[in-house]
């Protein structure tokens, strides 16, 4: 599979957890660092059953490991800010669905553990940038805040723009929203990449013309 397609099956995947998250950056940032600390764990622990030979217990350990982490990052949470605990939910666990899928699909053992780990956080840092993106464009235009997780509470910034006054703005608050927002995103990151193509191409070719 090309990097441009895994690029499209990482944003498919996750987005069991873009949607019904609510749309604050404080959110995204609790939500990306728990996918890439997931994601770096089980590439670690695949590798770790492939060396012991116990690849016939494997979806049972990884069941017990991934949601073990889930329990454990959640109390961290609840110490932490215990608003944004409550407000995830069970929300919490659907990025283990993503990175258990993605480290499915593209698991490799013969590269090894150190070549695979690096490959599986350049791929979850892929998907944090663009997950950032997209909750920090719903939190300003969408609620005209912006918000960080802070000790025992949500740090809120508000902005000197009322999105109540453009309903379009509110759209973006909202679950249609979210999609709609999404579909631009891809769009332009579609875009960009073909450019980007076009002037790659374009450079090797002039080159190749100039060295000949």
């Amino acid at each position: 599979m090309s990097d441009s397609k895994k690029i499209y099956f990482y944003i498919a995947t996750n987005l069991a957890f873009l949607i019904p998250v609510p749309g604050r950056f404080a959110y995204a940032v609790i939500m990306a660092l728990l996918f890439n600390l997931q994601m770096a764990t089980v590439t670690l622990f695949f590798h770790a059953i492939h060396r012991l030979h116990l690849a016939n217990m494997q979806n049972a350990l990884l069941s017990l490991l991934i949601i073990s982490l889930c329990i454990f990052y959640k109390q961290l949470l609840i110490i932490f800010c215990p608003v944004v605990a409550l407000t995830l939910g069970f929300c919490i666990y659907l990025p283990m669905l993503a990175s258990v899928i993605m480290d499915f699909f593209f698991l490799d053992y013969e590269q090894g553990g150190k070549a695979h780990l690096l490959e599986n956080i350049k791929k979850s840092g892929i998907m944090s940038i663009f997950m950032l993106v997209f909750f920090s464009i719903r939190d300003v235009f969408g609620y005209g805040t912006f918000t960080l997780p802070g000790w025992k509470r949500l740090v809120v910034f508000h902005l000197p723009y009322n999105p109540e006054s453009t309903s379009s703005s509110v759209f973006l608050a909202t679950i249609p929203g979210s999609l709609v927002l999404i579909a631009l995103l891809l769009t332009t990151y579609i875009f960009l990449r073909k450019k980007l193509r076009i002037v790659t191409n374009a450079y090797e070719a002039l080159s190749e013309g100039g060295n000949s």
